[in-house]
């Protein structure tokens, strides 16, 4: 006699109607992306490793950073402005994205000659890229194609096709993967510089067949149509840019700061925790990118996607951060003693902190829907300029320890300051 589990099936219909909803299975599409890539991310460097000279692997590990930060600077905050946009864009959405592309391509290409043919100064090992034109070339076509790959991305997620982003991230990995394989004993001092840019150059070429040929003629079918006014994307982009760098300047900086005040040792303790909190990070913007979308699709409901959001955030969150809390030492160990002993505070205090920033992530989407680029700016540069100013008088009086606390209370700060402004008519405005 078949048994019947009517709990079981309750709970079976709630997840399918939790994942119908676009807004929570957009964003469980972009986490499953980002997660796929940094787990392959870490095997392709796990495999550099063994496979490669540490001369080379530390000579990638350089050019490849090199790339990315030329990238980001070039691609003008417009990855918000295309999933915010893009759902509403209508017949405009072919133009927004080919226009995007042309810029930031161009700026890459300049940036990227000038990183080449300035390698001797900031990578000294990398002077060889502007011994011959086709280093040069190289380094710049990497440059030009990682600002479109992720430009691409954010494409896909204001196409409101994020299911995507998983198998083209998931695709390029294995890709990086296999060319090391093919690079080993052919060109030992780029080899890993060369299995990690080769896909990005050639993934270009059907995910961007895809976008034009398929998925824009569907959008345009399907989507809705809004008047774009120029000097409002405009603003939004000047204001998610300039945010942006506040963000990347904070992520970066931390560690120098550290390693300027403490030494390598302690930077070394200190790098780990920041590693991990970094990664819990990409669970609210992955989350909030998804209700940029929707709202942008409907900004009437606007306050219930938010409150909806807040709870998938987390609780995806929370049981994470309650780990990381907790076994802090535990998670260290796997490092060695002396990295659970140093730095089991700075993690707690760095996980605890990004509970605050699901807030303060929010209303840097909130900020995005109401196209209000001054407040996508002050947002992040608050949390940023807080951080680092505590940072700089609380590490030389308590170490490391004092960075964790610093990360807190600037995010507690500013979630406080949006609580009781921004977003107070999303949590406390009655329906």
């Amino acid at each position: 006699m078949a048994s019947h589990d009517p709990a079981g099936a309750s709970a079976r219909g709630r997840l399918r109607a939790h994942l119908a909803l676009p807004l929570h299975r957009n964003a469980y599409f972009l986490l499953l992306g980002a997660g796929s890539g940094s787990l392959l991310g870490f095997v392709f460097w796990t495999l550099a490793a063994r496979r490669f000279p540490a001369d080379a692997v530390g000579l990638g590990s350089v050019l490849i950073s090199g790339i990315m930060i030329v990238s980001v600077v070039c691609q003008l905050g417009l990855n918000a402005v295309l999933f915010r946009y893009l759902p509403a864009a209508g017949a405009s959405a072919r133009a927004l994205i080919v226009r995007s592309y042309g810029l930031t391509a161009a700026l890459s290409a300049l940036a990227g000659l000038g990183a080449a043919l300035g390698s001797g100064v900031w990578a000294p090992d990398s002077a060889f890229l502007h011994e011959s034109p086709w280093w040069v070339l190289a380094f710049v076509a990497g440059t030009v194609a990682w600002t479109i790959f992720s430009l691409q991305d954010a494409v896909l997620t204001g196409l409101r096709q994020a299911r995507w982003v998983p198998v083209e991230n998931a695709l390029f990995s294995a890709a990086r993967i296999a060319m090391l394989f093919a690079l080993v004993g052919v060109g030992a001092r780029a080899g890993v510089f060369l299995a990690w840019i080769v896909p990005v150059l050639v993934a270009l070429v059907p995910v961007n067949l895809l976008i034009f040929a398929r998925l824009v003629p569907e959008h345009l079918r399907a989507g809705a149509e809004a008047r774009l006014e120029r000097a409002t994307i405009l603003g939004l982009a000047a204001g998610n840019y300039l945010g942006t760098l506040f963000v990347m300047a904070s992520t970066t900086l931390l560690p120098v700061i550290v390693a300027a005040e403490a030494g390598s040792r302690t930077t070394a303790y200190f790098y780990i925790p920041w590693t991990i909190s970094i990664a819990l990070q990409l669970v609210p913007l992955n989350t909030t990118t998804s209700l940029t979308v929707e709202a942008a699709y409907d900004e009437s409901r606007l306050r219930d996607y938010c409150r909806s959001i807040s709870v998938q955030t987390l609780r995806l969150l929370l049981p994470v951060v309650a780990v990381l809390t907790l076994g802090a030492h535990y998670v260290l160990l796997v490092f060695g003693r002396a990295y659970a002993r140093e730095g089991a505070w700075c993690l707690r205090l760095l996980a605890l902190a990004a509970i605050p920033s699901v807030v303060v992530m929010l209303g840097i989407a909130v900020a995005r829907i109401h196209h209000d680029g001054r407040m996508a700016l002050l947002i992040p540069g608050a949390a940023s300029v807080l951080t680092i100013a505590l940072t700089l008088l609380l590490l030389p009086r308590v170490g490391i320890v004092g960075v964790g606390w610093a990360t807190l209370a600037g995010q507690l700060a500013v979630a406080g300051w949006l609580l009781a402004g921004l977003l107070r008519p999303v949590y406390f405005a009655r329906a």
